[in-house]
């Protein structure tokens, strides 16, 4: 039944890639619990829930063994106070958003936000939330560079749970859990 369900998972990534306009340039892994495109994305309340970078940082890590999106933490929203550490801009189109503690800059996470032509199988509601918060994130601080820059300021950050696999990113929690995608953003300062 693992084996099916596998098979399947596989087989639907390759459907959306094989029809979206730009699939060579969104990403693979996990992609559609990253962008709200996924079966189980109907699941998550989008009512935000406030929470400190470090209670998210400590987070026990659970992992659908297929991949696919579990509840809780992948199926709410939080919000976070947090400083900007950093951005740059992604190869999937994704904005990568170094977020921290507002006690401690050390104590970082990832907060992601993917392109508009990536999105375009979510819901209208998601996809709106989504392209709002990038919109107001490039307002408040510019849009990204491919290279790594510093940044300065806070921000208040509404997001989807989501626990990626640590490979290396700049900025990751020890837990890998991240806010991806992003569905509002409002800096006090940039």
């Amino acid at each position: 039944m693992q084996l099916v369900r596998a098979v399947l998972a596989i087989a639907s990534v390759f459907a959306v890639l094989a029809t979206a306009p730009s699939a060579l340039a969104c990403g693979i892994e996990r992609w559609p619990e990253k962008t709200l495109q996924d079966r189980r994305a109907a699941l998550i309340d989008f009512t935000p829930k406030p929470i400190s970078v470090q209670t998210l940082r400590r987070k026990r890590v659970r992992r659908d063994p297929e991949g696919f999106r579990r509840a809780p933490v992948e199926t709410t929203v939080y919000r976070v106070r947090a400083r900007l550490i950093g951005v740059r801009g992604e190869d999937d189109g994704d904005v990568h958003l170094v977020i921290s503690s507002v006690t401690n800059r050390r104590r970082t996470m990832i907060v992601e936000m993917p392109s508009a032509d990536c999105i375009l199988r979510a819901s209208r509601t998601a996809r709106r939330k989504m392209s709002a918060a990038r919109r107001s994130f490039e307002r408040a601080c510019g849009p990204p560079s491919d290279t790594f820059q510093t940044l300065r300021g806070t921000a208040i950050i509404d997001g989807v749970g989501f626990f990626d696999f640590i490979h290396g990113q700049t900025g990751h929690a020890p837990n890998g859990i991240e806010l991806h995608p992003v569905t509002r953003f409002r800096a006090t300062s940039c």
